[in-house]
């Protein structure tokens, strides 16, 4: 029924095209379309995380901070005075473009000589929050830097906890959460119950350290102290790079983290899948897989050695293997330092794919390849995200997804797609870091009448 009708002026209006009307009435039928389509997406949201705010919303929940990661690097220092040259921890240097960095490790440099410091990329800027009233799981928001992300957050006289589970009654901690738009907080707890909310009043010093995140410093950058007196006079200069610096996690490896059940938390006693504890510390990796005793003696002979131990195969780029290590090793056994833990060799394997194609005599062959060759390359190639992820299984039914909702000549109803070879007859091992290469996709292509 023609609703217009109903109101005899507005649809002679209508009827000659007047603006007020039809424009008005256009953006009433583009937001109902715009809410059709979100009411389509969201009925697929509890299967597929399709909208990037659901992702991060979801990350939110699951305790993924977007913190920065700072550079790490080694600095050659040569003692150019007099007197033996003291660089203590904390203390502040930039270096030639200004950036500051904090000294982690110092050293103590004679006269003459040269010694090595570590230090990282991070500036401190201290907050004193009063609490405003007197609540329970009281929020404190932290404001963002001017330039770069939060890499770390403390509390003076408070602890950090990952999460309320486990803390007492009367326990000086906070909680640090973010929500979807990315804005981090403080939350501190509830008297009685658990943790402690700070009384009206109370003084919170925070020391926040930011960090500019993907820097790229060079060997031999140099640096110097911020301050400094006439008796210091030293030469430093930038001697290797053991981490480097990283915006906080994308949409993309959020997505990744977020597939992983929401029962997986901090709590050694609930966690089951130590690979999503060790994904989510790192943040993006290039190739991670962690396994058990029993899948270890599901590939090769069983040992006591292999008793209560943990295996990890990892590559990630911008970090020496051992600072990798050495951070892996922590985040397993602040969870659980119950277990040994391993680290075994990633070895890259090329995943054989052949695939023939039947396309409409109406599409070029040769272009409908090429299509296929770089959606499969990019969805199943070194760098995609089904490689990062150990173990992962290519499955024929998401490769005839892949193809038919992204190369238009296949998705006519003539055209077909067969799937001849996934992998070979070699057995996969834990640490097989597997991927499509160009060598080892082969893509035919028949006419199909």
């Amino acid at each position: 029924m023609d609703e217009i009708t109903n109101y005899p002026t507005l649809a002679k209006r209508f009827q000659i095209g007047d603006p007020l009307i039809t424009q008005g009435m256009a953006s009433i039928a583009a937001m109902l379309a715009e809410v059709a389509t979100q009411v389509e997406v969201t009925t697929g949201e509890s299967y597929l995380k399709a909208r990037d705010v659901t992702v991060l919303a979801d990350a939110s929940v699951k305790g993924v901070l977007p913190f920065g990661r700072p550079c790490i690097a080694a600095i050659t220092v040569k003692n150019g005075g007099d007197k033996l040259l003291k660089i203590l921890g904390g203390r502040v240097l930039r270096d030639q473009n200004g950036r500051m960095w904090r000294v982690t490790t110092g050293a103590q440099v004679a006269a003459g000589a040269t010694g090595s410091i570590i230090a990282r990329q991070v500036e401190l800027r201290t907050v004193t929050h009063t609490v405003a009233q007197n609540q329970p799981f009281y929020p404190v928001e932290l404001a963002e830097p001017e330039i770069g992300y939060i890499a770390e957050v403390m509390v003076t006289g408070w602890e950090h906890a990952p999460e309320f589970c486990n803390v007492l009654d009367g326990d000086l901690v906070y909680h640090i959460q973010t929500d979807e738009n990315q804005v981090i907080s403080l939350v501190f707890g509830v008297t009685g119950l658990a943790g402690m909310q700070p009384a009206t009043g109370t003084k919170l010093n925070i020391s926040i350290y930011d960090t500019e995140g993907e820097i790229s410093p060079s060997v031999g950058m140099a640096f110097y102290f911020e301050y400094t007196d006439a008796t210091e006079k030293a030469a430093m200069t930038l001697a290797e790079v053991s981490q480097s610096g990283e915006a906080p996690m994308s949409i993309t490896t959020m997505r990744e983290i977020c597939s992983f059940p929401g029962i997986y938390s901090e709590n050694a006693v609930y966690r089951a899948n130590f690979d999503f504890l060790v994904r989510r510390k790192l943040g993006a990796v290039t190739f991670l897989n962690v396994w058990n005793e029993l899948k270890e003696e599901s590939v090769r002979p069983a040992s006591v050695e292999n008793m209560n131990k943990l295996f990890v195969s990892v590559l990630k780029r911008g970090v020496t293997p051992e600072a990798l290590q050495s951070e892996i090793r922590l985040i397993i056994t602040t969870a659980d330092n119950s277990y040994r833990i391993k680290f075994v060799e990633a070895i890259e394997k090329a995943v054989p794919l052949k695939l023939t194609l039947y396309v409409p005599s109406t599409y070029d062959s040769a272009a409908t390849m090429q299509a296929v060759r770089a959606l499969i390359l990019d969805n199943y190639g070194r760098e995609s995200d089904w490689a990062k992820r150990g173990e992962a299984k290519m499955l024929k039914k998401d490769i005839y997804d892949l193809l038919r909702q992204n190369v238009p000549a296949l998705t006519q109803r003539v055209a077909d797609i067969s799937v001849d070879m996934i992998g070979d007859d070699t057995a996969d091992l834990p640490e097989h870091f597997r991927y499509v290469t160009e060598e080892s996709l082969e893509v035919f292509t028949e006419t199909a009448n």
